[in-house]
């Protein structure tokens, strides 16, 4: 399948006091095609911990590519996607205040003010927004609507793409399985090579370590374009250029840790449900999020009504990065579903 062209524009913004601090910066990139439609959908995305803004790229040409059937119920306006304040561009920008708070301090919470604080700026002024989150993404988008009364929500829909949220009950129930996985995770990010001479040796140590081997090449190319930068270093006397991730290791290990926006996200979106179509997409595989995480997103008894639920067969908790093409097709499928389907609470399998 052939990619239709995207434009993309770098954006700094800034962002809400936090903890009596100034707010740090968040950046973003807006993307547009030569087949934008001015009056369709404007759709706002969040990464996962330990990714970036553009890892949505690849899925984001083949969404856009769906554009070309001519049904004005799917059209695209432009995309945002937005960096956590301590990942991506986020972070090399904002790496002089982060010096200066604690590794984990950057809460998705805070995140989510600022996201919110972009919903209420000019530049999505009277759009349409869709919100899309991934993992701890969904959380950010989840918690941004908070900072809005529950019958004046700015989304006329969500996606929550393999959610991380959970009951305090549940979390409680699970909690030795839940802490041993973290500190699993954050023992895998403490110890991951983070300095390189030069791009190839970068490229040739990721490729032989599982979570990016398995990613979709496209997506791995993604990483490696904005997942890196270059640093000068001091050996003895002499200065010295290296590569190493934007997002520091510990900020992305002490992620892991931020639990209790997690479990605040699971409460909103209870709340949310009657106001706005929310539609989760979930992998087939539990190889990251144990199962009990995606019945606690579909229990009706506890008033969690989504608009739809769509299984990706094949992918696992990294869809966005493993398949794009078919998260998009997934994604196309809940869209088309938003605008014409009266009743919204359906049940999509694709």
């Amino acid at each position: 399948m052939s990619f239709v062209q995207l434009r993309s524009e770098l954006f700094v913004l800034d962002t809400p006091p936090c903890h009596g601090l100034p707010g740090l910066k968040m950046t973003a990139k807006r993307y547009t095609t030569p087949i934008s439609d001015s009056q369709g959908l404007t759709l706002l995305f969040a990464h996962g911990v330990g990714t970036h803004k553009e890892h949505w790229e690849p899925m984001l040409r083949y969404l856009f590519l769906h554009q070309n059937s001519g049904q004005l119920h799917s059209c695209i306006r432009e995309a945002w996607s937005f960096d956590w304040l301590n990942h991506g561009d986020a972070a090399i920008i904002n790496k002089a205040a982060l010096e200066r708070r604690p590794p984990g301090d950057v809460s998705v919470s805070e995140w989510a003010a600022a996201i919110a604080s972009f919903i209420r700026s000019p530049y999505v002024r009277d759009h349409r927004l869709v919100g899309f989150g991934h993992s701890a993404g969904s959380s950010a988008i989840m918690l941004s609507t908070r900072e809005f009364p529950l019958r004046e929500q700015p989304f006329i829909a969500l996606f929550l793409i393999e959610p991380s949220m959970l009951t305090p009950e549940l979390w409680e129930s699970h909690l030795v399985e839940e802490e041993a996985a973290i500190k699993k995770r954050m023992s895998a990010a403490l110890h991951r090579r983070h300095v390189f001479d030069t791009r190839e040796e970068a490229v040739n140590y990721f490729r032989g370590r599982k979570r990016w081997n398995e990613l979709d090449p496209d997506v791995f190319n993604v990483f490696v374009e904005h997942g890196l930068h270059s640093v000068v270093t001091q050996n003895g006397s002499e200065k010295e250029i290296k590569l190493t991730l934007k997002c520091d290791r510990c900020h992305e290990a002490f992620a892991y840790q931020d639990i209790e926006s997690h479990l605040e996200a699971i409460d909103q979106y209870t709340r949310i449900c009657s106001a706005v179509p929310v539609h989760i997409v979930f992998g087939s595989k539990h190889d990251y999020v144990a199962s009990y995480f995606q019945d606690c997103m579909m229990d009706v008894s506890q008033g969690r009504y989504p608009a739809s639920v769509i299984r990706v067969p094949g992918t696992g908790h990294m869809i966005v990065q493993q398949a794009p093409e078919a998260l998009a097709r997934a994604i196309t499928v809940g869209l088309n579903s938003i605008t014409r389907d009266s009743t919204p609470h359906l049940l999509h399998r694709l």
